[in-house]
Protein backbone atom coordinates (compact mmCIF):
# COMPACT_ATOMS: atom_id res chain seq x y z
CA UNK A 1 0.00 0.00 0.00
CA UNK A 2 2.56 2.30 0.99
CA UNK A 3 4.75 1.98 -2.52
CA UNK A 4 1.11 2.36 -4.18
CA UNK A 5 0.72 5.69 -2.44
CA UNK A 6 4.57 6.96 -3.25
CA UNK A 7 3.86 5.94 -7.09
CA UNK A 8 0.89 8.25 -6.76
CA UNK A 9 2.69 10.80 -4.80
CA UNK A 10 5.47 11.11 -8.01
CA UNK A 11 3.17 11.76 -10.78
CA UNK A 12 4.62 14.78 -12.19
CA UNK A 13 0.63 15.57 -13.22
CA UNK A 14 -0.61 15.32 -9.31
CA UNK A 15 2.04 17.36 -8.03
CA UNK A 16 1.15 20.31 -10.53
CA UNK A 17 -2.42 20.62 -8.40
CA UNK A 18 -2.76 22.36 -5.30
CA UNK A 19 -6.24 22.07 -3.89
CA UNK A 20 -5.82 23.77 -0.52
CA UNK A 21 -4.87 26.82 1.07
CA UNK A 22 -1.56 28.77 1.77
CA UNK A 23 1.20 27.79 4.33
CA UNK A 24 3.49 29.38 5.90
CA UNK A 25 6.25 27.79 8.52
CA UNK A 26 9.12 30.35 9.95
CA UNK A 27 12.16 28.83 9.77
CA UNK A 28 13.81 30.73 12.51
CA UNK A 29 11.21 29.81 15.22
CA UNK A 30 12.32 25.74 15.92
CA UNK A 31 10.08 23.73 16.17
CA UNK A 32 8.04 24.73 13.25
CA UNK A 33 5.21 22.68 12.64
CA UNK A 34 3.09 22.85 9.80
CA UNK A 35 -0.41 21.15 9.22
CA UNK A 36 -2.23 20.17 5.67
CA UNK A 37 -4.62 17.90 4.01
CA UNK A 38 -2.61 15.24 1.61
CA UNK A 39 -2.20 16.01 -1.67
CA UNK A 40 -2.64 12.59 -3.75
CA UNK A 41 -5.95 11.18 -4.05
CA UNK A 42 -5.61 7.87 -2.34
CA UNK A 43 -4.74 9.93 1.32
CA UNK A 44 -6.97 12.54 0.53
CA UNK A 45 -10.20 10.08 -0.18
CA UNK A 46 -9.03 8.16 3.54
CA UNK A 47 -9.09 11.76 4.82
CA UNK A 48 -5.46 12.24 6.36
CA UNK A 49 -4.28 15.18 6.97
CA UNK A 50 -0.68 15.19 8.11
CA UNK A 51 0.45 17.15 11.17
CA UNK A 52 4.57 17.89 11.12
CA UNK A 53 6.98 19.82 13.76
CA UNK A 54 10.64 20.70 11.68
CA UNK A 55 13.53 20.91 14.32
CA UNK A 56 16.57 21.56 13.20
CA UNK A 57 17.73 17.62 12.95
CA UNK A 58 14.91 15.74 13.41
CA UNK A 59 11.57 15.93 11.63
CA UNK A 60 8.78 14.88 13.56
CA UNK A 61 4.67 14.15 11.92
CA UNK A 62 1.57 13.02 12.39
CA UNK A 63 -0.16 11.48 9.69
CA UNK A 64 -4.26 11.26 11.01
CA UNK A 65 -7.03 9.62 9.12
CA UNK A 66 -10.65 9.12 10.88
CA UNK A 67 -10.39 6.04 9.05
CA UNK A 68 -6.74 4.64 9.70
CA UNK A 69 -5.67 6.25 13.14
CA UNK A 70 -2.67 8.13 13.59
CA UNK A 71 0.64 7.18 12.18
CA UNK A 72 3.88 8.52 13.88
CA UNK A 73 7.25 8.81 12.66
CA UNK A 74 10.07 10.55 12.73
CA UNK A 75 12.98 11.13 10.31
CA UNK A 76 16.44 12.85 10.69
CA UNK A 77 16.94 15.63 8.60
CA UNK A 78 20.08 14.39 7.07
CA UNK A 79 17.56 11.69 5.17
CA UNK A 80 16.40 14.42 3.41
CA UNK A 81 17.94 15.07 -0.19
CA UNK A 82 16.91 19.32 0.24
CA UNK A 83 14.98 22.01 0.30
CA UNK A 84 12.74 22.22 -3.25
CA UNK A 85 10.58 24.83 -5.23
CA UNK A 86 8.89 23.95 -7.45
CA UNK A 87 5.25 25.67 -9.18
CA UNK A 88 1.85 23.95 -8.75
CA UNK A 89 -1.84 25.43 -10.08
CA UNK A 90 -4.94 25.97 -7.86
CA UNK A 91 -7.00 23.13 -8.64
CA UNK A 92 -5.36 22.29 -12.10
CA UNK A 93 -6.36 25.88 -13.32
CA UNK A 94 -3.22 27.07 -15.26
CA UNK A 95 -3.99 30.95 -14.85
CA UNK A 96 -3.43 30.79 -10.57
CA UNK A 97 0.32 29.57 -9.84
CA UNK A 98 1.00 28.32 -6.68
CA UNK A 99 4.70 28.84 -5.38
CA UNK A 100 5.63 25.61 -3.21
CA UNK A 101 8.41 25.01 -1.05
CA UNK A 102 8.94 21.49 0.48
CA UNK A 103 11.08 19.36 1.97
CA UNK A 104 12.24 16.38 -0.19
CA UNK A 105 13.26 12.65 0.61
CA UNK A 106 14.23 10.10 -1.29
CA UNK A 107 10.56 8.17 -0.41
CA UNK A 108 8.17 10.49 -1.71
CA UNK A 109 5.78 10.03 1.08
CA UNK A 110 8.27 11.28 3.77
CA UNK A 111 8.35 14.31 1.79
CA UNK A 112 6.94 17.56 3.62
CA UNK A 113 5.49 20.94 2.81
CA UNK A 114 6.72 24.09 4.64
CA UNK A 115 5.57 27.20 2.28
CA UNK A 116 2.44 27.15 0.13
CA UNK A 117 2.18 30.54 -1.01
CA UNK A 118 -0.64 32.40 -3.70
CA UNK A 119 1.02 35.61 -4.68
CA UNK A 120 4.73 34.13 -4.08
CA UNK A 121 5.84 37.41 -2.01
CA UNK A 122 8.35 35.46 0.40
CA UNK A 123 8.53 31.94 -1.64
CA UNK A 124 11.98 32.80 -2.76
CA UNK A 125 13.46 33.89 1.32
CA UNK A 126 11.71 31.42 2.81
CA UNK A 127 12.91 28.79 0.16
CA UNK A 128 16.30 29.99 0.64
CA UNK A 129 16.04 30.20 4.40
CA UNK A 130 15.29 26.91 4.93
CA UNK A 131 17.76 25.62 2.89
CA UNK A 132 20.87 27.48 5.13
CA UNK A 133 19.07 26.78 8.01
CA UNK A 134 18.34 23.31 7.63
CA UNK A 135 22.26 22.86 5.81
CA UNK A 136 20.57 21.42 3.32
CA UNK A 137 21.04 21.62 -0.49
CA UNK A 138 18.44 24.44 -2.47
CA UNK A 139 16.73 22.34 -4.95
CA UNK A 140 14.56 23.61 -8.09
CA UNK A 141 11.75 20.93 -9.74
CA UNK A 142 10.87 21.06 -13.09
CA UNK A 143 7.62 20.38 -14.76
CA UNK A 144 8.22 16.50 -15.29
CA UNK A 145 9.28 16.12 -11.19
CA UNK A 146 12.79 16.30 -11.64
CA UNK A 147 14.94 18.19 -9.14
CA UNK A 148 18.45 19.10 -9.33
CA UNK A 149 20.55 21.96 -7.54
CA UNK A 150 19.71 25.62 -8.09
CA UNK A 151 23.45 26.42 -7.47
CA UNK A 152 25.55 23.67 -9.40
CA UNK A 153 29.19 23.50 -7.54
CA UNK A 154 32.06 24.17 -10.68
CA UNK A 155 34.29 22.08 -8.57
CA UNK A 156 36.97 22.49 -5.26
CA UNK A 157 38.14 25.40 -3.89
CA UNK A 158 42.17 25.38 -3.05
CA UNK A 159 43.26 28.01 -0.26
CA UNK A 160 46.94 28.95 -1.40
CA UNK A 161 49.57 31.48 -0.38
CA UNK A 162 48.26 34.81 -1.62
CA UNK A 163 49.27 35.69 -4.98
CA UNK A 164 51.22 39.45 -5.40
CA UNK A 165 49.06 41.81 -7.74
CA UNK A 166 49.99 42.64 -11.28
CA UNK A 167 51.68 45.91 -12.45
CA UNK A 168 49.87 48.13 -13.96
CA UNK A 169 49.40 48.21 -17.60
CA UNK A 170 52.32 49.92 -19.49
CA UNK A 171 49.61 51.41 -21.80
CA UNK A 172 48.56 53.42 -19.14
CA UNK A 173 51.49 55.72 -18.93
CA UNK A 174 50.61 56.35 -22.87
CA UNK A 175 47.41 58.88 -22.34
CA UNK A 176 47.81 62.13 -22.44
CA UNK A 177 47.18 64.62 -19.68
CA UNK A 178 45.20 66.93 -21.87
CA UNK A 179 43.17 63.73 -22.56
CA UNK A 180 39.65 65.79 -23.11
CA UNK A 181 40.81 68.70 -23.55
CA UNK A 182 39.96 70.75 -26.92
CA UNK A 183 42.16 73.83 -25.60
CA UNK A 184 39.67 75.90 -25.12
CA UNK A 185 38.25 77.88 -21.92
CA UNK A 186 34.70 77.15 -20.43
CA UNK A 187 32.46 80.47 -20.58
CA UNK A 188 29.79 80.11 -18.57
CA UNK A 189 28.18 83.64 -18.34
CA UNK A 190 25.77 83.56 -21.57
CA UNK A 191 24.43 80.37 -19.87
CA UNK A 192 23.85 82.16 -16.55
CA UNK A 193 22.32 85.54 -18.09
CA UNK A 194 20.41 84.31 -20.56
CA UNK A 195 20.08 80.26 -20.22
CA UNK A 196 21.49 79.52 -23.49
CA UNK A 197 23.79 76.89 -23.78
CA UNK A 198 27.63 77.50 -23.38
CA UNK A 199 30.12 77.62 -26.09
CA UNK A 200 31.90 74.54 -26.71
CA UNK A 201 34.58 73.67 -25.00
Amino acid sequence: MSDWWTKNMTRAGARRNWRDGEIDADPYLMPAYTAGPAQDLPRRAAGFIRYAAIYRDMVVVNDSSPLFGVWTWRESTRGYKGVSIRVAYRRGETKEPVIIVELIHPDAAKNVLLHVSFDGADASARWRSWSKELGLPALVEDRSGETRLADPKLGGVFLGEPQPHKRASALSARRPLSFGYTGRGRYWPDRLVTGTRPHAY
